[in-house]
């Protein structure tokens, strides 16, 4: 039985971390919360500051692991410097820095003709509008080095009055200020795509749409699983997915990329070089493509071969955020009849009573999740709605 880290262990990832056992692999979760739900689902579990890579790396020798996996941003610089010691399947140290630093990353998309917004980066004042001007209006601002995702410090900026409060808003959430100032896409769809890279070859094997919070904050509302593009303009999608990821590099494992289709084509906002976030690998995409993304991951990055990198089928699937009406929690029913719902295949609300919800500005502030399946997306995404109307949240 082989030994593997995954670096997370929330419960966000407590499905993958049982997917990764149930494969026959001997799983040593690291999470720097020692009451981290996905510890109960781990053979091993250590609390462990996930960005520390020195002591991540005594962990890896300590048990000499086959493979160490990033589940998020803040892991992917962890899993290149441990798998470089190691000599164990990961991303190079380069390809590293263009994964996770969005200046670099669009360097590299321009040098290698991906097709991807125009950007400038601002830190001072003076610098946001120049290069607001530059970008025109509306523009977003996104955090440049930030690796916490969640749509963290994102904001479209329709006119130059509202800039100073979009300033304020995108430079609260890191220590470095760094951001990009970038031209809103007129997009017709947004999409997330989840990729396989074995031996150097990427395999595109799920595409969604997304449905966004309302403006000027951009939070995923809905996640649906397949995308409606179809045919040969699916495929040319598919090609501009497969050459972002080869043009910053990534020989082995996942990698999560976030772009749009518009009138004209298409454009690329971001890539991670892990799996997508919380439910999207298990169990979204093994109910939606019957590919199990985390598991031939794991593969991968143990030096195992992947047993299936072509979806088997395209089912309907939908991430369904909850976002109830802002105010402290006096009490809440409901959550028994979701739970028993055909078609709901994980589920959790946050907010207990007491609790405060806030307006949702990212996405830390969602209050739970409802993830549904169905044999057509419309028919998943009938049922995240419903099942969030049954949830009943009564205020102070």
């Amino acid at each position: 039985m082989k030994s593997i880290i995954i670096l997370g262990a929330s419960r966000y990832y407590l499905r993958s971390i049982e997917a990764a056992r149930e494969a026959g692999y001997y799983v040593i979760a690291l999470d720097r919360n020692p009451e981290s739900e996905g510890f109960a689902a781990a053979d091993k579990s250590y609390p462990c500051d996930i960005a520390d890579k020195e002591g991540v790396l005594k962990i890896a020798q300590d048990h000499n692991v086959s493979g160490i996996i990033p589940i998020n941003d803040v892991g992917v610089p962890v899993a290149s410097y441990v798998a470089s010691k190691l000599e164990l399947p990961g991303i190079s140290e380069q390809t590293m820095i263009w994964a996770t630093n969005k200046e670099e990353m669009r360097k590299r998309w321009i040098e290698k003709g991906v097709p991807c917004p125009r950007v400038t980066l601002a830190k001072e004042r003076e610098e946001f509008y120049k290069g607001a001007a530059y970008t025109g209006y509306p523009c977003i601002l996104k955090p440049a080095y930030g690796l916490g995702g969640a749509s963290r410090g994102v904001i479209v900026v329709n006119k130059e009055d509202e800039l100073e409060d979009a300033i304020i808003f995108t430079q609260s959430f890191y220590e470095d200020k760094t951001t990009l100032v970038e031209s809103y896409i007129v997009a017709e769809y947004e999409h997330s795509a989840e990729v396989l890279i074995h031996k150097g070859e990427p395999h595109v094997i799920a595409v969604s749409d997304k449905v966004k919070t309302p403006l000027p904050y951009r939070v995923d509302k809905n996640v649906l699983y397949p995308t409606v593009v179809n045919g040969q303009r699916l495929e040319y999608l598919k090609q501009v997915i497969v050459d972002a990821v080869k043009a910053l590099g990534i020989e082995h494992g996942a990698a999560h990329v976030e772009l749009a289709t518009t009138k004209d084509g298409f454009c690329l906002f971001e890539l991670g070089a892990r799996c997508g976030g919380g439910g999207t690998p298990e169990p979204i995409v093994t109910y939606a493509t019957g590919v199990q993304e985390f598991v031939e991951t794991v593969r991968i990055l143990a030096g195992d071969e992947p047993e299936c990198l072509t979806p088997k089928y395209n089912r309907g699937c939908n991430y369904h955020f909850i976002t109830p009406a802002p105010g402290v929690v006096k009490r809440v029913s409901g959550l028994d009849e979701v739970s028993a719902l055909e078609g709901v295949l994980d589920f959790e609300l946050y907010k207990k009573v007491g609790d405060t919800i806030e307006p949702v500005t990212v996405g830390t502030q969602r209050s739970g999740f409802i993830i549904t399946g169905a044999e057509t997306r419309e028919e998943a995404y009938k049922l995240g709605v419903q099942a969030e109307e049954m949830i009943q949240i009564e205020y102070q």
